[in-house]
């Protein structure tokens, strides 16, 4: 016979019993370990005192800053733990505060449609989905997604910036919904950007469909579409093959004889900064390098070395000079 004193429920387990979601046996399981002693009694209160403060947020979940919401309720809990237990009791404490909150996060999401789960990345995040597809999400992004796909198209919703890593299944469509375009594939590896002023989605592999209030394109491997929400507009063109469009997820960029045009642009992009040049000989030369986890100063030091020019910095603005290239 297994002794009872065995049995600890687990955060999550505290989470669902909370938020009336346990089974029956759960249910009685936990109450039986509550009932063994006083320390046990007073564990499950202070769990409890966390879900109310952290469940008083329910109906604002999808606006909440969950990152600091969560550091507020352990400054404020742990504070209220006695100083006299052991210190191997207060560490697990405070670890079931974090992970009961991350529970709770999930669970207060799908409270109401129980068939959908939302993930709000405070990091780059990896999403696996049930069909195989693999979903990176930049940091802010927020993805919502079906626990299972069961109709005749794979669909979810996204906010922010993610690379999406489909697998291909031609009877069942997946199609991404955001507020200003529908993207479709079949089974595809691409990047979509999504900000207040556009929507951008670059194809890696495959055929993507986008489809916009300006009109639809269909995007093959090395393409990209830019909707201008400000200026109403959709434009079509090349991405850079450097990997630029991945840089947030791999910290790499891959220059083979590459324009120092195309170079500084990939630049700007990708580390945010204004990057000027002493003359147009400049950006004919051409770039063979491999960056990978570097800093913009580095990067642009190893190019100012490599093509014989000087670099400096005023104002917040980096600057190449010298003769250029001739060709």
């Amino acid at each position: 016979m297994e002794r009872n004193e065995t049995y600890k429920p687990s955060p999550e387990s505290f989470a669902r019993f909370f938020a009336g979601e346990s089974t029956a046996e759960e249910t009685a399981k936990i109450n039986h370990w509550i009932a063994e002693s006083k320390e046990n009694r007073e564990e499950a209160n202070h769990l409890k005192l966390i879900w109310s403060d952290i469940g008083s947020l329910r109906s604002e979940v999808p606006k909440v800053d969950v990152k600091a919401a969560f550091e507020k309720v352990k400054l404020k809990r742990v504070a209220q733990m006695p100083v006299t237990k052991p210190a191997f009791q207060t560490l697990w404490k405070v670890a079931a505060v974090l992970v009961l909150a991350a529970s709770l996060l999930f669970i207060v999401l799908r409270s109401g449609e129980p068939e959908s789960m939302q993930i709000i990345a405070h990091q780059i995040s990896e999403v696996k989905l049930s069909d195989g597809s693999q979903i990176t999400l930049n940091a802010g992004g927020e993805l919502v997604y079906p626990e299972s796909f069961t109709s005749t198209e794979r669909r979810v919703r996204l906010l922010g910036e993610a690379f999406f890593d489909i697998s291909r299944n031609p009877e069942k469509p997946f199609v991404i919904e955001t507020d200003a375009v529908t993207i479709t594939v079949l089974g595809t590896s691409f990047n979509v950007l999504l900000t207040d002023e556009l929507v951008e989605v670059a194809v890696v592999t495959g055929q993507v469909e986008v489809k916009s209030t300006y009109g639809t394109e269909i995007l093959t491997a090395g393409e990209r579409i830019t909707v201008d929400l400000i200026q109403q507009t959709a434009q079509a063109g090349k991405t850079s093959s450097s990997g630029a469009v991945q840089f947030w997820k791999s910290k790499k960029l891959m220059f083979d004889s590459s324009d120092m045009q195309q170079v500084i642009a990939d630049l700007e992009k990708v580390y945010e900064v204004d990057i000027e040049v002493s003359t147009e000989e400049i950006l004919q030369c051409k770039l063979n390098a491999t960056f990978e986890e570097q800093s913009i100063e580095e990067v642009l030091e190893i190019i100012a070395l490599t093509q014989e020019l000087q670099l400096s910095q005023e104002n917040g603005i980096f600057y190449l000079t010298g003769a250029g290239c001739n060709e």
